[in-house]
Formats: structure tokens, C-alpha cells, sequence
């Protein structure tokens, strides 16, 4: 016999997603409305993200397997879903890590604001 352990995470946290290598937003998921995102308009990647009831997915991705897609919701500390094909990254983090999060994340949207000339995102 065998046994599996799990680790217990802290319940919606912070989702941190990175494009690039770069993490371009933050979403609260304790304070997240329950929504679809499209990154096409956001950042110009082929994917939809789904917050739902404190937790966050892949919903569809433009990409050859969909693999992202069947990793379905996370939400605890130290979970993370990837979309290879398209370089994009959720991560997600204790709340007590956002202020380094929001740090990183403000120089890359302002960057990213900067270049395509319109507000994508607001951090409270």
C-alpha cells in the first residue's frame, strides 16, 4: 500500500498570469466576480481564462493539444496551470506575496500600456 500527500495551499489567492515570462496581471480571487477573460483583447494571446467561484482556469485556448484546458480550476498557494504553445502562465500566490507580485506586474503593464497606447488593467 501507498499513500498520497497533498499539499494544502491557502483557498483563492492571488492568480498571478505571466506572459512571456512576464506577469502582466493580478486577480484577487476571493474578490474576483465570477467572469470570462478574453487575452486576445487583453494581451493579444489566443486564450480565454473562467474565474468561478474563487478559482481560475484554461477555458479555451488556441493551441495545438489543449492540454492548458484540462487542468481545470486552481486556486490554492503554489498551484499552476500552463499553456505551453503560448507562452502563458497562472500562478497562484499567497496574498501576503502580492505587494512583490504588484510590483513586477505594474512595470510590465505599464510597458505593455506604454506600447499600445490604452489602459488594459487597474490594481486596487
Amino acid at each position: 500500500g501507498g499513500f498520497l500527500l497533498l499539499r494544502q495551499g491557502e483557498n483563492s489567492g492571488v492568480a498571478a498570469l505571466s506572459v512571456d515570462g512576464s506577469v502582466v496581471a493580478l486577480y484577487d480571487l476571493e474578490k474576483e466576480s465570477d467572469r470570462f477573460i478574453d487575452l486576445r483583447e487583453f494581451c493579444g494571446v489566443p486564450v480565454t481564462l473562467e474565474i468561478q467561484d474563487g478559482a481560475i482556469r484554461f477555458y479555451e485556448s488556441l493551441c495545438p493539444d489543449h492540454i492548458c484546458e484540462n487542468y481545470g480550476f486552481i486556486s490554492r498557494e503554489g498551484e499552476t496551470a500552463v499553456c505551453m504553445p503560448n507562452r502563458t502562465v497562472l500562478t497562484i500566490h499567497s496574498h501576503s506575496d502580492r505587494l512583490s507580485l504588484g510590483e513586477e506586474a505594474a512595470i510590465s503593464i505599464s510597458i505593455f500600456i506604454q506600447s499600445k497606447g490604452r489602459i488594459l488593467a487597474v490594481f486596487d
